[in-house]
């Protein structure tokens, strides 16, 4: 839904709002011109407002935000430079907050062309500004684009790193459960449109409380931390690893099933057991497996890999148990 998306996609709802704002802004002046009879000045604003007006439904009806910042940008660019060279001073002063929104709704490569290419346009071809304005006018708007790119730059950093916040664990680096839960769906929507065997795995670090007990929560994590990375190593390219919660992870495996499946947990456990220790003692690890059946939902799904890890740890410890029907996963 077009709402739901202007809540979660950033992006998004700036060229919505620039979008209505340029609408709202722009439209009386046609409307004015017009009256005023500047017949030419009025149709670059019409076509503006209709450039706008046509992104805005294409944004709306779920087009690519990236498309649509690309013709806002060459409609701001362009109409900008046609009111600035038609009006003079008043049509100057639209560019602006033209070099600024430019910044906010693109990349920065391509706001630094348009507001090159707005700039030159204005300073060489404004019938009305003499030489020390032309000047006073590329060092303003060369001022604001840099300004304008220094924002745009540290939003757009501080926004990938909310976004990282978001989606990936603090300690591990791993993917969270907020992460695994996307990807858990999307894994089972692949399955049923190819029905190509996809697994996943719950694995739990055997008596990890008398680690946390024994030598600190600081040396916990360290355990933690190592077996993430132990894990990830042995991860093929496909695999998709997240930090379930505490001492828990969940590794999906897109294309394993039966004894693959068996082969690569069995492998996997005993890589940990072989590598991290800590006070020359060995960490194992329990793991529990199901391939994705036919008729179950993702939350099933995990509830029978997390079924098989439990029968692992009745069974001793250090084990891996698969669900009992990883042998047939495109069952009914």
């Amino acid at each position: 839904m077009p709402i739901d998306r202007l809540r979660s996609d950033v992006h998004y709802a700036i060229l919505v709002v620039f979008g209505i704002a340029g609408l709202l802004g722009i439209a009386p002046f046609a409307v004015y011109r017009f009256l005023r009879g500047d017949w030419l000045a009025g149709a670059v604003d019409t076509g503006v407002v209709a450039v706008l007006a046509a992104t805005l439904a294409y944004l709306w009806r779920g087009g690519s935000p990236q498309r649509a910042a690309i013709v806002f940008v060459a409609n701001n660019t362009l109409g900008c430079m046609l009111i600035a060279v038609n009006l003079g001073l008043p049509g100057v002063l639209w560019t602006y907050p033209a070099l600024v929104s430019n910044f906010l709704m693109t990349s920065r490569r391509i706001a630094i062309v348009a507001a090159v290419a707005l700039i030159v346009g204005v300073a060489l071809f404004d019938p009305v500004l003499d030489a020390l304005g032309r000047a006073g006018y590329v060092v303003t708007a060369a001022l604001t684009s840099v300004f304008s790119f220094l924002f745009a730059q540290r939003t757009h950093s501080q926004r990938r790193q909310l976004e990282r916040l978001a989606t990936h664990d603090a300690l591990t680096g791993l993917y969270n459960r907020r992460a695994m839960e996307s990807e858990l769906a999307a894994a089972a929507e692949t399955f049923r449109r190819h029905r190509l065997p996809v697994a996943l795995a719950v694995l739990d670090m055997d008596h990890f409380k008398r680690i946390n007990d024994a030598f600190g929560h600081e040396a916990g994590d360290q355990v933690l931390l190592r077996f993430a990375r132990i894990v990830q190593g042995r991860c093929r390219a496909s695999d998709r690893f997240f930090r379930y919660g505490g001492e828990e992870f969940v590794l999906l495996l897109p294309g394993a099933g039966g004894e693959e499946l068996r082969r690569l947990l069995e492998e996997l456990r005993t890589t940990v057991e072989t590598r991290l220790q800590i006070d020359g003692r060995p960490v194992t690890v329990s793991i529990g497996a199901a391939s994705l059946r036919a008729d179950e939902s993702v939350t099933q799904w995990l509830a029978r890999a997390d079924a098989a890890l439990y029968r692992a740890k009745d069974g001793g410890r250090n084990r891996v148990e698969l669900a009992e029907d990883v042998e047939d996963p495109l069952a009914a």
